[in-house]
């Protein structure tokens, strides 16, 4: 159901570019009309034929949850790669109202509302292959790259 989400909400083919040399928090790797999939290879851990790395989706137009209706700008997402099948997982997934996914500020004024909606974690899910073009394939590249 997780997948069904953010394949609902991000579209699933990319021009993708490769990434650059500065290592920044956050580094774009590719993008179409409606995304834009960035990385943190800070975040990558590599253990045998596996690898795991943080992945984000900025949306350029404010997307929906289909599950609670909260309106959602970025995806940012702890998924596990299998380097040797080119299947992937997705471990835990934060949807976030900002595009950058972070907290948007508000002024003390302003009825709060959550910055984050709730993180899913999904630690058990199945490996499913990767399709190519998609935005996964493009985090697969760079996390799997070494193998």
């Amino acid at each position: 159901m997780l997948k069904k989400c953010i394949t609902t909400l991000a579209a699933t083919s990319f021009t993708l570019t490769s990434a650059g040399n500065a290592l920044a928090a956050w580094q774009e790797i590719g993008q179409n009309e409606q995304t834009v999939v960035l990385v943190d290879v800070a975040t990558l851990k590599v253990e045998g034929t596996k690898a795991q790395m943080m992945s984000m989706l900025s949306f350029k137009k404010t997307g929906k949850d289909p599950q609670t209706g909260e309106f959602v700008n970025s995806i940012v997402g702890l998924n596990e790669y299998d380097c040797s099948t080119a299947q992937y997982r997705p471990l835990e997934v934060k949807m976030f109202p900002s595009r950058d996914g972070k907290d948007i500020k508000v002024a003390p004024t302003v009825v709060p509302k959550p910055y984050v909606f709730e993180a899913v974690k999904t630690p058990d899910s199945a490996f499913e292959p990767i399709e190519n073009g998609s935005w996964a394939a493009g985090v697969f590249n760079v996390a799997c790259r070494t193998k």
